[in-house]
């Protein structure tokens, strides 16, 4: 998980939240049911485009590119179920995996204290060695790790997938049979692409970037 930057509100959302809202309110408050259309609008997809860039076509939460894995459902960070009014909010919406959503579900973030990126740096929260994820010892990060399993089998195996390719680079920039310039285009093609935002798993390599930093000649640095 890494710190995400709220984008432009969609000029749809911006036109019509207000009063989608009150739609959606109003026949709550009378004991009718809101048409699937009239509870789903946030799935608009201007709505759903601006946020896929703002969270680089990832996972809110787990950092899964969601175009190799899933078509990615609009989530909402404090659930529309607890409060109908946050259904259209934008600063409410992002981006989230099928599972991570699923994990979540109706929890109350601020009571569980579950990250939302948008407000918390997840760094100060979550570290990780290897494909390992470990809570930094805060509520926040032992309650994110837990509720929203970012320790799941699957996502540590593609994670350590990712860090035996970044280690493979890594042995071929410390090789020093390879010519100078060859070890350092290796080196810069790495941190132009890893542990960059819109890199899956950034958080991650992050980690292992900085580990890796102290033993490397500091020519190439």
């Amino acid at each position: 998980m890494i710190q995400l930057i709220k984008g432009i509100e969609p000029a749809i959302l911006a036109a019509n939240a207000a009063t989608w809202t009150e739609v959606l309110t109003d026949k709550l408050a009378a004991g009718e049911v809101p048409t699937p259309a009239e509870k789903t609008r946030y799935r608009n997809p201007q709505i759903k485009n601006s946020l896929v860039a703002e969270t680089h076509g990832k996972c809110a939460y787990c950092e899964s590119k969601l175009q190799h894995i899933h078509h990615g459902d609009v989530e909402h960070i404090y659930p529309k179920s607890l409060d109908p009014e946050q259904t259209f909010v934008w600063q409410n919406l992002t981006l989230a995996c099928e599972i991570c959503n699923q994990n979540k579900s109706d929890l109350d973030p601020y009571l569980e204290h579950i990250i939302d990126p948008y407000a918390l740096d997840p760094e100060g929260h979550l570290i990780f060695h290897g494909g390992l994820v470990f809570a930094r010892g805060t509520p926040e990060g032992v309650a994110t790790l837990a509720l929203l399993k970012l320790h799941r089998a699957e996502l540590v195996e593609m994670r350590d997938r990712h860090v035996e390719k970044i280690m493979g680079i890594y042995a071929q920039i410390l090789d020093t049979t390879l010519p100078r310039v060859v070890r350092q285009a290796l080196y810069d093609d790495l941190t132009a692409r890893e542990g960059v935002p819109h890199a899956p798993y950034a958080a991650m390599a992050r980690c292992v970037m900085a580990a890796m930093k102290p033993i490397l000649p500091a020519d190439l640095v």
